[in-house]
């Protein structure tokens, strides 16, 4: 591999830099060209000109299957722009990856998603820079051994990947030393092997739209969690070892089967975003309104005919969707929750006189009928 001109920008730099989106435009201040978005521009050809843009340090090619990517990635055109870092190549019906990426030594995100890769090349591993690796809605079946030499690694997308296997899946997961976030949407998961509570570090981890109605319960033992999504598994219960999750601050359930909540919500003390729509709950247990921090809560399409008094807890409440229920009133004690800003109530049976009532009694609330 090229070793690199220079060392990494912060991402914080791109910024404050102007988006080139065409070939003639770039091509007309070339020197100046740091970022470059050419997606869905229907390219069929490579053009020469670019191995000109010499401080080029992103690269948005996505939706760009008509054109020729190992060309474009050989030295004549964009594979010998070393410090290229940050590089989208998603849906362009990819069936392997570019072998001259290997020459971005300073490359910190791939997007990859929405390809036909089947695997991730062994040359990612000395890719030292790597923070972001998107693979999302690809073939892959494992993840190599040697990306445990990424130290950068914070954030991995594997969502969509149906044919992995999960046992050897995080026993290679649990090698990468830094991995913070973890995105495993739509893998057809029926069960998570116990290899996932060794993910101690994970801050972030998403589990929607698999086949996990009875998630186990070493996975609500992974202390670090600030955001959990399990939406859409078809979960009728939730264990008591969510206590466990004492730093969890965003909880998604929504579309599930949910009929009931465990008294051990209430243990979820961080808690600033819950989402419980799509399920099937007719009350509120009390222990909801423990979470003090709660600033904003859907409890969309589910079956509740009254919400509880208890409510005027939820003293931070700022966003509460009540839509799609049978609920005719609300109760008086809303009045304590000063923070309220916005309150959806669509699709309930609230009569027209009740509705005038509560413009004219909240007049600081957005409310949606």
């Amino acid at each position: 591999m090229a070793a690199a001109n220079t060392q990494p920008l912060p991402l914080s730099y791109f910024a404050r830099e102007k988006v080139y989106g065409s070939y003639d435009e770039a091509f007309e201040d070339s020197w100046n060209v740091v970022i470059l978005d050419l997606a869905h521009q229907s390219l069929t050809f490579n053009a020469e000109r670019v191995s000109r843009l010499e401080n080029l340090r992103v690269l948005n090619l996505a939706g760009n299957p008509g054109l020729d990517m190992e060309e474009a990635f050989t030295k004549k055109y964009f594979g010998g722009l070393s410090d290229i870092q940050i590089l989208d190549l998603q849906e362009n019906n990819l069936k392997s990856v570019p072998t001259g990426i290997n020459r971005f030594g300073n490359l910190t995100i791939l997007y990859a998603g929405k390809n036909q890769l089947s695997e991730i090349p062994p040359f990612f591993c000395s890719l030292k820079y790597l923070e972001v690796i998107s693979f999302h809605h690809n073939r892959l079946r494992e993840i190599p051994e040697c990306l445990s030499k990424l130290d950068s690694l914070h954030t991995l997308d594997l969502s969509g990947n149906t044919q992995m296997e999960t046992e050897v899946l995080f026993s290679r997961l649990n090698s990468l030393p830094n991995l913070k976030r973890l995105y495993l949407s739509s893998c057809g998961f029926t069960m998570l092997p116990l290899e996932i509570n060794n993910l101690q570090a994970i801050e972030l981890l998403n589990l929607s739209k698999n086949k996990l109605n009875k998630p186990p319960q070493y996975l609500f033992h992974l202390s670090s969690l600030r955001e959990l999504n399990l939406s859409g598994n078809g979960i009728a219960e939730l264990p008591d070892d969510l206590v466990h999750l004492t730093r969890l601050e965003v909880l998604v359930l929504t579309d599930n089967n949910l009929q009931n909540l465990p008294p051990a919500i209430g243990a979820l003390e961080k808690l600033i975003y819950l989402d419980l729509s799509g399920n099937r709950l007719q009350y509120l247990p009390d222990s909801l309104f423990r979470l003090k921090g709660l600033k904003e809560l859907n409890l969309s399409k589910n079956q509740l005919e009254k919400i509880p008094a208890a409510i005027t807890d939820l003293s931070e409440l700022q966003v509460l969707d009540l839509s799609g229920n049978k609920l005719k009133a609300l109760p008086y004690e809303l009045e304590y929750c000063r923070a309220l800003r916005i309150l959806n109530l669509s699709g309930n049976p609230i009569a027209p006189d009740q509705k005038k009532l509560l413009k004219e009694k909240y007049p600081q609330i957005k409310i949606n009928f």
